[in-house]
């Protein structure tokens, strides 16, 4: 087996080399890869002073997983189903300005933070941005494809501002069939996990309500 040709570009993100890529593109991109991850670099749109941390990142099973980071965070995993945003920014570390990717992410049930990734090796970081933006317009494709009653959409906006416990029946003023009946599509529609009054949205859903909220405002 060869090894892979050298990345080009810079190569000043950690102190280590990165390991080989050892899966294809389309499955699990990266394995134990060293990075650099800001977590949490913001929580809601509120920017915190969160020092970057060196970490083993690896995906595998819709999961974004990074180890050995600070005794702070620990192992940080970030499932596929929470992503709501991807986009890139830019981080000073170790002195020097490099290219990172945010990731904006519910905290089940309702916390949103957004944590900065910056892999190590320039051609593993842009796979990895590559690969989570991919996986990002996919849901987006998704999310213009689904079709709700007005039932449907109140329901979800009512998870969408549930602050704690609450009675969804007394809210949406529907019986327990009623309710039942309605979160069974949406489920299906990878919009909601869980059901009844444990139900809580998924990265899906959150796109599906903020997205159908900006419109109706426009």
């Amino acid at each position: 087996m060869h090894r892979p040709p050298e990345p080009r570009g810079e190569q000043s993100r950690l102190i280590e080399p990165s390991p080989w890529i050892v899966t294809e593109p389309d499955t699990d991109p990266l394995t134990d890869t060293p990075v650099g991850v800001v977590h949490p670099a913001k929580r809601g749109g509120r920017v915190l002073e969160t020092p970057p941390a060196a970490g083993r990142l690896t995906i595998s099973r819709r999961t974004i997983r990074v180890t050995n980071v600070s005794r702070l965070i620990g192992t940080l995993q970030i499932r596929f189903t929470d992503i709501i945003g991807v986009g890139r920014s830019r981080r000073t570390i170790n002195g020097t300005t490099v290219e990172t990717l945010a990731v904006r992410h519910l905290d089940p049930p309702a916390t949103v933070y957004t944590t900065e990734f910056s892999v190590w090796d320039d051609r593993e970081h842009e796979l990895f941005t590559q690969f989570l933006r991919r996986y990002y317009r996919k849901q987006r494709r998704k999310i213009a494809d689904v079709e709700l009653s007005a039932a449907q959409l109140e329901l979800l906006v009512t998870l969408y501002s549930a602050v704690g416990d609450i009675d969804i029946e007394s809210i949406l003023r529907k019986s327990a069939a009623d309710i039942t009946e309605l979160f069974g599509p949406l489920r299906e529609a990878g919009l909601i996990s869980g059901g009844g009054i444990g139900s809580m949205l998924t990265g899906r859903g959150y796109m599906l309500v903020t997205e159908r909220i900006d419109d109706d405002r426009l």
